[in-house]
């Protein structure tokens, strides 16, 4: 069964897609353009997005970028459903993130067969990535923030790949970061797999809180988890972007309000300039046990 997500503003051709894929086991969501659906497309995960196009909103162009740019959408098959054939957006349709279009009025069998081979072709690709070793866990780390996408099956790939990254000197070099884990596109999810994290953020001993990006998997988050003091979990990107900013602004605030009262305390105290910081505590990684549920087998399909 495949998930395919149809962003729609036309209401008529919205009712075409309701007749077309009506009695069909697919999983289908018809909605409109907005800024809700674009963060659910990111969250959710679909197979195929089906993208209906005016030409006059050069927004739909350029949310097609932004889920270009986004490490969980950018080989997301994305159809464009155009009004007419435009012979500039038919050449460079591709260049503008699109991996096929067809013309309005949408026929039921050739639309069904343009979603099949982009979809059978999609998840051929992937799967293949994986064979060759693809990255099960990638680390991004920029901007004050590392973020940690895991990509494929938790408990047979991800989780071993922990010991791995997770070294005592990289554990050192995190004391000023946030640190997310993106879970969005990995298939399964359940108490098992929430349980091992929350073991696994205990190796971050100086983070007060450690945030996951969890789509999809949100409610087994919210069913499973214990540890809500330290864990935080989004359902989008955006929503984890305004909390590291919130966060970098309570930081902002409180220290002009340190700088404030000091000011007014004593505001002709000399500096002292031999005076050195206090230096962050190294981990002390004796002390903490993972303990993770590995089944040894090789990198194969999921």
């Amino acid at each position: 069964m495949h998930f395919i997500m149809a962003i729609e503003n036309d209401s008529f051709a919205a009712q075409d897609l309701e007749s077309i894929f009506l009695g069909l086991r697919q999983r289908v969501v018809i909605t409109k353009f907005n800024q809700t659906v674009k963060e659910y497309v990111k969250s959710s995960n679909p197979d195929i997005i089906l993208m209906g196009l005016t030409f006059r909103d050069k927004k739909e162009l350029e949310f097609i970028i932004e889920l270009r740019k986004d490490v969980i959408t950018h080989n997301i098959p994305i159809l464009a459903m155009i009004p007419k054939e435009d012979q500039n957006f038919i050449t460079n349709h591709k260049k503008l993130g699109f991996t096929d279009y067809v013309v309005k009025p949408l026929t039921k069998q050739l639309l069904l067969d343009r979603i099949q081979s982009l979809v059978d072709e999609y998840k051929f690709n992937e799967s293949s990535k994986t064979r060759e070793n693809f990255s099960v866990v990638a680390v991004d780390r920029a901007h004050g923030r590392v973020l940690f996408q895991c990509r494929a099956n938790l408990k047979r790939y991800v989780f071993p790949e922990f010991k791995k990254i997770f070294t005592p000197n990289f554990l050192k070099s995190l004391h000023n970061e946030y640190l997310c884990f993106d879970v969005r596109v990995v298939p399964e999810l359940g108490k098992e797999e929430v349980d091992v994290f929350e073991r696994v953020m205990r190796i971050f001993t100086h983070h007060d809180k450690i945030c996951f990006i969890a789509g999809r998997h949100m409610g087994a988050f919210i069913e499973h988890a214990t540890d809500d003091e330290k864990l935080l979990v989004f359902m989008a990107p955006n929503e984890f972007e305004d909390y590291m900013k919130m966060e970098e602004q309570k930081k902002e605030d409180s220290k002009k309000k340190e700088k404030k009262d000091k000011g007014q305390k004593d505001p002709q105290s000399p500096v002292d300039l031999g005076q050195k910081e206090d230096s962050v505590p190294e981990t002390d990684l004796g002390t903490v046990q993972i303990n993770i549920p590995i089944e040894n087998t090789t990198p194969t399909d999921n």
